[in-house]
């Protein structure tokens, strides 16, 4: 899986309402399953094409990684999780335009540990608020189970 944490200028966090039936929406990180030998990064890319279009971004050097278990338990496909962080360019509050599926909600760094628990990403909130606040290498990041 290839997810997508797109921030504001703010840094509010985007997120989708994930198909449910019900009358609430529940709120994740868009994501998108990666194609057979597509890289990571490519489906990410995707995935923010679908969401916000040609919305100017700048894509961050960090990818949060949350590698699968090994071995795979019986009955259960090995799933990795990479997470893309990008940039909305530009000043001004979150756009009004990005849409995934029709819906998308803005959630500040308050919410962001409930995410987590909703992605399956541990430290997910960790790897935002470093990002943010510069004190986060670049490169790939172990999310820990």
């Amino acid at each position: 899986m290839a997810f997508v944490a797109v921030l504001s200028s703010e840094g509010a966090l985007a997120l989708v309402a994930e198909e449910l039936p019900g009358d609430s929406p529940r709120w994740i990180l868009p994501s998108v399953s990666a194609r057979v030998a597509e890289p990571y990064r490519e489906a990410a890319m995707r995935a923010l094409r679908d969401l916000i279009g040609v919305t100017p971004v700048r894509g961050g050097d960090v990818e949060g990684c949350r590698w699968a278990q090994v071995p795979v338990p019986v009955g259960r496909s090995r799933r990795e999780a990479h997470v893309f962080i990008f940039r909305l360019v530009g000043a001004g509050g979150p756009s009004k335009r990005l849409s995934w599926n029709g819906v998308t909600c803005w959630a500040g760094p308050k919410r962001w540990p409930e995410l987590c628990a909703r992605c399956d990403l541990p430290d997910m909130d960790v790897l935002l608020t470093g990002y943010l606040e510069g004190w986060i290498p670049e490169g790939r990041i172990g999310l820990e189970p």
